[in-house]
């Protein structure tokens, strides 16, 4: 079910103790109203009365939310100049946060520039400024924003998470180093609670809150974009404009090859959408469909390329599962640039995915960017703390890199969560043997060889029921 992320505003209180930002309860309604609007157009015709009220909704909410913002600006502006310096800070904070809710990010960021300034102590704004310039895609700008705060709060592995990701690449430096260790601590210490690595998102809507993407008809596309990019006046005059060119024919469309997909009617149902994106190329669902459609007819080009255009129209939400395609169909091509870019993406927009993190440390891996490979498996160690492959991935790198006292830390963790995952009992087995403690080694190498010859028999039995069936399919064939 599609969700609004979490309030930044929210956050800010937890993290400047200050009072909540009245924008808050008005940007709600904006959101569940936006909710609406796309479950109206989404149907298999638009629901004409819904999405007016949708939109009128949404007027209200954002004329709500632009007056409960100015009234922010209002109650701060005469008290900042005569203000301590610290108090100065954390009123600019919060209404630096107040700005960056609303998607104002550059006067956002003078306000928090400002009180990073007054306040260089002060952790809150050095994160809200990170993030920030993370969202403008900043990352050079990002980091030291990040370091600063990594500093302020030393213990804060999101924090250090942010860090590492702004610095992917870079060389190393005693901040890596640094908050790589606290990852190594954190996931070292064994299976626990979820760590949240996200920070404070900054969308409206939860990407991750989907199973698959969520595209409105061509006709709001433009739109919806707008939604994406804060311009809320112009993305109401759009969306309003939108209702008049709504076309049904392209969901019937899609309706239909529906249909003959799931009759098994492949070829006429690939006529059907490239002809619709042909008519309609702003349906990021026609697209996406025939992106589909195309990978299991191993046309991986073509799924490539249709992949691609559906992540130009920018789905409502789910955007994180279509970059997943991208990357997973780049990385079988062995473009390893390419598949990186998607997952960095995939993985910005869904943090708490453990698969986006893992996916994303394997492409590493094989760039031989090992410290990158690293901090992601330990991502996904932190955000699923019951993911034995996350521990068994990290284990590895860190045997591979030389550390066995880390390494075997983290594999215990993983034959601790999964007692058949051969791979980890090999890895521990090869590095408990490395620290010369050779009856424990002994015993998870026989571990080792137990569960492979378990996946060899395995293994054998479905050859042999395959070729069971198999024969007696032929048997029966009339020809």
């Amino acid at each position: 079910m599609l969700r609004a992320s979490r309030l930044v505003a929210a956050a800010v209180i937890w993290l400047t103790c200050l009072p909540a930002p009245s924008a808050a309860q008005a940007k709600d309604d904006f959101v569940r109203a936006l909710i609406d609007l796309s479950q109206a157009v989404g149907g298999v015709e638009q629901d004409a009365p819904a999405v007016r009220s949708s939109l009128d909704a949404m007027a209200k909410g954002l004329a709500q939310w632009d007056a409960a913002v100015a009234r922010v600006e209002a109650g701060f502006k005469g008290a900042i100049g005569g203000a301590a310096p610290a108090e100065a800070a954390r009123m600019r904070a919060t209404l630096g946060a107040t700005y960056l809710d609303r998607g104002r990010l550059t006067e956002a960021l003078v306000h928090l520039d400002r009180a990073a300034a007054l306040d260089p102590s002060f952790a809150p704004a050095q994160l809200l400024r990170g993030l920030a310039r993370a969202k403008l895609h900043q990352n050079e700008a990002a980091a030291p924003a990040f370091a600063a705060a990594r500093r302020l709060d030393p213990a804060s592995a999101a924090v250090a998470y942010q860090y590492l990701r702004a610095t992917r690449g870079a060389k190393a430096a005693p901040d890596r180093a640094a908050s790589l260790e606290l990852l190594l601590k954190a996931a070292g210490s064994g299976p626990g609670a979820a760590t949240d690595l996200a920070g404070l998102p900054l969308d409206l809507l939860d990407d991750a809150s989907v199973d698959a993407p969520l595209f409105v008809p061509a006709a709001y596309a433009a739109g919806f974009r707008l939604v994406a990019e804060r311009r809320y006046p112009e993305a109401l005059a759009s969306l309003r404009a939108a209702m008049a060119v709504d076309s049904t024919d392209e969901r019937a469309r899609i309706a239909k090859a529906d249909a003959l997909v799931t009759s098994g009617q492949h070829e006429a149902a690939h006529a059907v959408l490239t002809d619709t994106v042909r008519r309609y190329p702003a349906s990021g669902q026609a697209f996406w469909r025939l992106g589909k459609l195309n990978e299991d007819g191993a046309d991986l080009p073509g799924a490539l390329k249709a992949y691609e255009a559906a992540a130009r129209l920018a789905p409502v939400a789910g955007a994180s599962v279509v970059y997943a395609a991208i990357g997973r169909l780049q990385h079988t091509a062995l473009n390893l640039d390419a598949a990186a870019t998607a997952y960095e993406r995939r993985a910005a927009l869904a943090p708490g995915s453990a698969p986006a993190h893992l996916d994303l440390a394997t492409v590493y891996q094989a760039q031989d960017r090992l410290e990158d490979a690293l901090v992601e498996d330990l991502a996904a160690a932190l955000v699923d703390p019951a993911n034995a492959n996350a521990f068994a991935a990290a284990g590895q790198l860190r045997a591979d890199q030389g550390d066995d006292a880390g390494a075997i830390t983290l594999l215990r963790s993983a034959v601790r969560l999964d007692a058949d995952h051969g791979a980890a009992r090999y890895a521990l087995g090869r590095a408990l043997l490395r620290a010369g403690r050779a009856d424990e080694a002994r015993e998870q190498l026989t571990a080792f060889e137990r569960i492979q010859k378990a996946e060899m028999e395995a293994q054998r039995r479905r050859f042999e029921d395959n070729a069971r069936a198999l024969e007696s399919a032929v048997s029966k064939d009339p020809k």
